[in-house]
């Protein structure tokens, strides 16, 4: 079985599918840490010295090559990943099973006010809520098209984990 983890920045997505790979004993793969790994270069050098575009051009060829040659595993992406090429496709074909981690915008608004990535540490909360709600309207249109919707707000990791793999019968 192959599992994709989706969500905004601040889902807690990684953690989420580490301990459904430990639970059904599958490969986790975040596929940005692939990508440095295999390239020998940070996400932010590629971003500054082939651009956003060529960027994507790389990640959309790990993912269809990832999907393609591994059978068993679960993948992390990116908030953005779904969104562009045609990665929103290969992550809700075949055997793939792709799960959305929902958080409300106040939800996140207050998880990313607390650790806020560097790209919006000068971030006051209400201007955060923005930045936010206007990238939630842009990608949830790809993040619906997933198998598996859970509302994750109010929930502990153990309970998210939990419905997952109850959805997914195990």
């Amino acid at each position: 079985m192959t599992i994709v983890v989706v969500g905004y920045t601040g889902s807690n997505k990684i953690n989420i599918a580490k301990k459904i790979a430990n639970k059904l004993d599958l490969n986790f793969i975040d596929l940005h840490q692939l990508i440095e790994k295999e390239e020998k270069i940070s996400i932010p050098k590629i971003l500054i010295s082939k651009g956003h575009i060529i960027f994507r051009k790389i990640e959309n060829n790990y993912l269809k090559n990832l999907i393609k040659n591994e059978t068993k595993f679960i993948l992390s992406l990116e908030e953005g990943t779904p969104c562009y090429s045609n990665n929103v496709k290969l992550i809700t074909s075949r055997n793939i099973v792709s799960i959305y981690l929902k958080y409300s915008i106040n939800n996140l608004a207050d998880i990313l006010f607390k650790d806020p990535p560097i790209i919006l540490r000068n971030f006051s909360k209400d201007k955060l809520k923005e930045y936010i709600a206007k990238h939630i309207f842009e990608r949830n249109r790809y993040y619906i098209k997933s198998n598996i919707i859970v509302e994750c707000d109010q929930k502990s990791e153990t309970k998210i984990v939990n419905e997952i793999l109850t959805r997914l019968n195990y």
